[in-house]
């Protein structure tokens, strides 16, 4: 089996799991629905960026296999970010909404036991497109991972999982060096500026 006739089989078995119509699924991952038709028909074969994209917007994550995304896990967190800031018309509400998501991911992730911790981490989640937020959530990561003494993820030092200059959590910068007195070093190092009292806010 040649690598379109693959990428074909794989895509129409996890949309039609799915029970998405080639247009919802072009939808949810950004796409025109041609392209989704186009693969699946086996008349192009996608880059892996292009078709990794697609399988998450089904559900799945795409490395050496593709295998179910874990609710909470790290690849499903960034899915969801992704999400709320890219269709929410309000920026403030988007914003809002994926301030949820991240610190509802910190919150599932310190009740994970230890055995089953690795699988919420280890898969490198695509980035969500604003410097931010993928910082934010290496940043809750690498935070975990120092609680429990555990090595973080090699995902978690992408230079684009950093920014500069600081981001404050805060909007009000009266409030800004008692973030940065008070905030966590793994959060510190991403550039990331939130205390402690802010990330356990939901």
């Amino acid at each position: 089996m040649d690598g379109k006739q693959k990428f074909s089989e794989i895509l129409r078995t996890l949309r039609r799991i799915n029970g998405l119509t080639q247009r919802e699924l072009a939808h949810l991952a950004g796409v025109p629905q041609p392209t989704v038709a186009a693969i699946e028909s086996g008349q192009r074969e996608p880059s892996l960026s292009l078709f990794s994209s697609i399988v998450e917007s089904a559900g799945y994550a795409l490395s050496l296999e593709v295998v179910p995304l874990v609710r909470f896990g790290a690849l499903s967190t960034a899915r969801n970010i992704r999400e709320a800031l890219s269709s929410d018309s309000d920026s403030r509400q988007g914003e809002d909404s994926a301030l949820r998501i991240t610190l509802s991911f910190r919150d599932a992730l310190r009740g994970t036991p230890d055995e089953g911790f690795r699988q919420y981490i280890d898969s490198p989640p695509s980035l969500v497109g604003f410097a931010r937020w993928d910082a934010f959530l290496a940043a809750v990561v690498e935070e975990e991972c120092a609680r429990r003494d555990a090595n973080p993820p090699r995902w978690v030092n992408d230079p684009a999982r950093f920014v500069k200059p600081f981001w404050h959590l805060s909007e009000n910068p009266s409030l800004h060096e008692w973030e940065f007195t008070t905030a966590p070093a793994s959060f510190i190092r991403h550039g990331v500026i939130a205390s402690v009292d802010e990330l356990a806010s939901v």
